[in-house]
């Protein structure tokens, strides 16, 4: 095999690996709906949504650790290291389930027991993730997703019309044994090097730091499908879970073209200066306004058409086309500012998109009580929800743009 080509192979495992945990949740999702029906589909979304948020502190925090300490531990340490990280998620785990007796008593979760199964198992999932990404065994990675997509279409098309839980099974039973015998085999690796190594002290504050940080971040998204369920019913929820999935696979483009970007803008600013530094952020910003608004067209043509000639009657909800177009607008105003977060990133500062973020969040939360204070349950409720979401989104542009450029003035004036 030529140079160039296995480098084109290479490129396109990583590529198929980064975009695999969003198409396995479209895949997922939509076979629940297939299967299931819409209802079943917005009470799985709803836990699914409740089990991620809590998996920020049991996987997400970890996760960072996996990608920061793994790769520098040397061939002989990567599972003694690993083992001690998985340690300390499966606490994090265990602690992350104890709220879900008084969510389920509260009625915002359905399944309690399915949903710590399913925290469990996406912990060990995105666990085994990093643990592939940092050693980078992208092709067995990409096998592994195989088989769980296979799994996953197996069980719900098999069995998914028959047992209402299996939407929950499908995915949490095989990623929980992957996580069991992962564990295991780890545990043999590492004994001829004395076991798990003890973790540094401090290292389960960093990993609840980082999950902090993806929740202030992300948390207005992952919030959106429960709420939903809330003001609306299950039905809707159903729809939001579907509409939020098809818009994360558009998320990976402008990222992909982001993170292709970040070389070249930390040599610009370490070498070159300033001028530099400011052309290249115009031209990503120029890329990235070509492609969202490509993909943005693509999409609302796409929805246009599934809601005309399709006979989905999930898509035919009261209002679901303006609540499409809301998560599509906040989609494309979102990924507007990625020049300003690459800078950010490049020059490693931290504390300014914390701060950005926790007023665009406290934003978002102080407008969501006005819209389930206000607004009638329903449709109109769900659409306020997203326009506050777009809202929030502006406020955190406007808001970053403002701080970036007070700190940097020569590269963003």
């Amino acid at each position: 095999m030529s140079r160039s080509l296995a480098h084109l192979l290479r490129r396109g495992e990583v590529l198929a690996v980064t975009a695999a945990p969003g198409g396995q949740r479209l895949v997922h999702l939509a076979l629940v709906q297939l299967a299931c029906g819409t209802e079943a589909l917005g009470r799985f979304a709803n836990d699914l949504s409740i089990a991620m948020m809590l998996g920020l502190f049991s996987a997400v925090g970890w996760a960072a650790l996996v990608l920061a300490r793994v790769p520098v531990a040397g061939p002989d340490q990567a599972a003694p290291v690993m083992l001690g990280l998985a340690r300390g998620a499966l606490l994090f785990t265990l602690l992350a389930c104890l709220p879900l007796p008084l969510l389920a008593h509260l009625g915002w979760v359905f399944e309690p027991g399915w949903t710590a199964l399913l925290l469990a198992g996406w912990t060990a999932y995105t666990l085994i993730r990093h643990f592939g990404l940092a050693l980078g065994h992208y092709r067995a990675l990409l096998v592994l997703e195989t088989v769980l997509v296979i799994a996953l279409g197996a069980g719900l098309l098999g069995l998914g019309a028959r047992l209402p839980n299996m939407a929950y099974a499908a995915f949490a039973i095989p990623t929980t044994l992957v996580g069991l015998a992962g564990f295991f085999l780890l545990t043999l690796h590492s004994r001829p090097q004395g076991g798990a190594r003890p973790l540094p002290q401090g290292s389960a504050g960093t990993a609840a730091e980082q999950a902090t940080l993806n929740l202030v971040s992300g948390g207005m998204s992952m919030i959106l499908v429960p709420l939903t369920v809330q003001l609306a019913g299950e039905r809707y929820g159903g729809l939001v879970a579907l509409i939020g999935s098809l818009t994360s696979i558009l998320l990976l483009f402008p990222r992909a073209l982001s993170f292709n970007a970040l070389p070249a803008l930390a040599r610009a600013l370490q070498q070159q200066g300033g001028a530099e530094a400011r052309s290249l952020l115009a031209t990503l910003r120029r890329s990235l306004f070509r492609v969202n608004s490509g993909l943005t067209l693509v999409a609302a043509a796409a929805w246009t058409g599934m809601t005309v000639w399709g006979d989905r009657p999930d898509f035919a909800l009261a209002g679901a086309s303006l609540i499409f177009l809301l998560q599509l607008a906040s989609f494309y105003v979102g990924q507007m500012v990625l020049p300003e977060a690459n800078y950010l990133q490049t020059v490693e500062e931290t504390r300014l998109p914390l701060q950005v973020n926790l007023a665009s969040l406290a934003l978002f939360v102080a407008a969501c009580a006005c819209v389930v204070a206000l607004l009638p349950r329903g449709a109109v409720a769900v659409q306020g929800l997203f326009a506050v979401l777009l809202g929030a989104t502006l406020f955190r542009n406007l808001l970053l743009r403002r701080a970036v450029l007070r700190r940097a003035p020569e590269v963003f004036a």
